[in-house]
């Protein structure tokens, strides 16, 4: 299990994903509870590595991370463009957004968990 992490200023998109991309855990917390929420998910999960996109705020968290457990940097390039269709995919639109191009809509809630399950997804497809 690894547990991925798309860092923001603000806000935090976390997943744990496991080898074979099943995601068992996913979640928007904000950034100053980053440290909290890894200790709870390393007793919950097997937690082997973090993941963490090398985008907005990364050195702040990698700071805090590099003390705590093992980590691997991920390139965040179009990751957001990529959990917005993953977002669509695991929540198609109903009733008359439906008839609505996906490429029109915003997704209605933060989709930085889904771009965590993308940077799970990179770092595995790299090993």
């Amino acid at each position: 299990m690894i547990l991925a992490i798309d860092p923001g200023r603000g806000k935090c998109g976390i997943a744990v994903v496991d080898s074979d991309l099943a995601v068992a855990y996913q979640k928007v917390i904000s950034t100053e509870d980053v440290v909290e929420e890894i200790s709870k998910l390393m007793d919950s999960y097997q937690i082997e590595q973090v993941v963490l996109g090398n985008g907005t705020a990364s050195q702040l968290i990698e700071e805090q991370v590099a003390e705590m457990i093992e980590y691997s940097l991920v390139d965040e390039t179009n990751s957001t463009l990529e959990a917005r269709d993953l977002y669509w995919t695991k929540n198609p639109p109903s009733g008359w957004r439906k008839f609505l191009p996906l490429s029109l809509q915003t997704p209605p809630e933060p989709v930085d968990d889904y771009v965590a399950i993308i940077l799970a997804r990179r770092y595995f497809s790299c090993r």
